[in-house]
């Protein structure tokens, strides 16, 4: 009794978890939701780099400590453009609309009311100073700056003829104009400053030179019209920033509240049972199926011939060869059957399809047990898919669907839906180099399949990842003795195909009761080193 309520406790806390996002109340990233989101991109006060992430996603979860950072780096210009995010596991309705081809996605969106402009997308450089570069870059040549942002517009020479030869202490007059060689550092300079009264110029400009400016430094406007130039500011963002503060008797705005140096609840590993790691359960599979048709599948607007093919194939392997109660099969097969005779599809008629199927019973949340990591961030979905193909191409060795059509289908899901871009494009490039879709015998696509899956892991061992499952190469000794050579300690593949094959048929369902697909054994020796 004890047992079973402990596994319904940990069904309902990764019920909760899953829907948590990569950043929390400490971050200086502003996360959004359905009714948040239109308030404060479409609000027209201000700039906003928008971040559009699964917190599934690998590559995404990578990234957001670099994005931290970055929100933190300009948070001091936060009255001019904020850092923002939103998570489209939770929001895939919302993502939609900014027709989104992968995940991380990161748009600048300038200063405006109009709902329908989606941004501009991030090219090249996501490093730290990448990001702030491409942000400055941007932030500077937005269109229809409103005037209380003027400090953002570069000094012209029209202004330089003005200001120069009038003695008046003119309204729209600065008090300072840097005077730089390096543009991005004028750029950051009145950025951090944010005040009218600072404005910027390029030494080699017309304007700087009708104002007397010979090298970089400072002009500096007093009330009575009079011109003083100071030149012994080196060029540098940090020099500026200080003179200028000095000269304006800027002071701080507010002194920065001391850090909590302990970690914020949410981000604190709790305590999981490894143990459970090396267990088949349905509800991660159907964890992954669900995040796979409402999170992913649904990002589509409209599908191309190509990608309803693949999402049919896919829905059809996920029917026939996953191990599902009859209950789940069941409303497996209404999705399938709603599809197949479809000649078209887009996003509404999609919708539809899971919306009938919904109320059959088809579950939309999502629920880890053997997957579940230490943090929400860690494993999951991930884990739950890798799972997922791993039974499919087990169950459905030596039947009706063999298991290298299988693996057809399963690189015809990641090619169209898998959201990570990064984690897509690693696997297609792995899966060509392999020859994947070109294997015709069975046993070779298991065996294929299980080899990319561990030469994933062994590029993710050097990277972060959950400290309590380390990525390590699959199966260890410990669960599968005869899988390794004694002698050698290499993998015996013709063991290891007997062992994929034999726990990846064995499933418990939510009641605990297990079911066991039944088929003959291997039938000859595998060719694959």
């Amino acid at each position: 009794m004890h047992r079973h309520s402990l596994l319904i406790l940990t069904c309902l806390l990764a019920v909760i978890n899953c829907k948590q996002g990569l950043f929390d109340e400490d971050d200086k990233v502003v996360e959004y939701t359905e009714k948040t989101y239109a308030a404060g991109l479409y609000s027209g006060d201000k700039a906003h780099v928008f971040l559009l992430y699964s917190s599934y996603c690998g590559h995404c979860q990578k990234f957001a400590p670099t994005y931290k950072k970055f929100a933190e780096a300009i948070n001091s210009w936060s009255s001019v453009v904020e850092v923002t995010g939103i998570n489209c596991v939770v929001y895939t309705d919302v993502c939609r609309l900014y027709n989104i081809v992968g995940y991380p996605t990161i748009r600048f969106m300038g200063i405006t009311t109009n709902t329908s402009d989606i941004g501009e997308s991030i090219g090249g450089d996501r490093s730290l100073e990448g990001l702030i570069k491409w942000t400055v870059s941007e932030v500077f040549e937005m269109e229809n700056i409103p005037e209380k942002f003027s400090f953002l517009q570069k000094v012209s020479t029209t202004q330089a003829k003005k200001w120069k030869s009038d003695t008046s202490e003119s309204t729209d007059k600065p008090s300072v104009i840097v005077v730089t060689e390096n543009e991005d550092v004028g750029r950051r300079v009145v950025l951090d400053i944010h005040d009218n009264r600072v404005r910027y110029t390029l030494l080699s400009s017309d304007a700087a030179k009708l104002l007397g400016a010979k090298s970089a430094g400072l002009l500096v406007f007093s009330d009575n019209g009079r011109i003083t130039y100071i030149a012994n500011v080196e060029d540098d963002r940090e020099k500026f920033n200080a003179t200028v503060k000095k000269l304006l008797n800027v002071k701080k705005s507010g002194e920065e509240k001391d850090k909590d140096n302990g970690e914020h609840e949410s981000s604190k590993p709790k305590y999981v049972d490894t143990n459970l790691q090396y267990n088949l359960y349905e509800l991660d599979m159907r964890s992954a199926v669900n995040n796979a048709f409402y999170t992913e599948v649904s990002l589509k607007t409209e599908f191309s011939k190509d990608e309803l093919d693949n999402l049919k194939n896919f829905v059809r392997t996920v029917k026939r060869c996953g191990v599902w109660t009859p209950e789940y099969s069941d409303q497996l097969e209404h999705v399938h059957s709603e599809l197949k005779s479809r000649d078209s599809l887009n996003n509404s008629d999609w919708t539809n399809i899971l919306k009938s199927a919904s109320e059959k019973g088809f579950p939309q949340n999502s629920t880890f047990i053997g997957c579940e990591g230490s943090k929400p961030l860690f494993r999951g979905y991930s884990c739950s898919l890798w799972v997922l193909f791993h039974t499919m191409l087990s169950s459905c060795y030596n039947s009706k669907l063999p298991s290298n059509e299988v693996l057809q289908h399963i690189h015809g899901y990641i090619e169209s839906f898998f959201s990570c871009s990064y984690c897509r494009s690693h696997f297609l490039a792995m899966a060509e180099r392999l020859k994947l879709t070109a294997i015709t015998d069975e046993q070779e696509a298991i065996i294929a399949f299980w080899a990319a899956h561990n030469e994933v892991n062994e590029r993710l061992s050097v990277e972060d990842h959950d400290p309590y499952f380390p990525k390590i190469q699959y199966p260890p000794s410990s669960i599968c003795k005869k899988c390794r050579h004694e002698n050698t300690g290499q993998f015996d593949i013709e063991e290891v195909f007997k062992y994929l094959l034999k726990h990846y048929r064995r499933v418990q369902t939510p009641s605990g009761k297990f079911r066991i697909v039944k088929g003959r054994k291997s039938k000859k020796k595998t060719n694959r080193n």
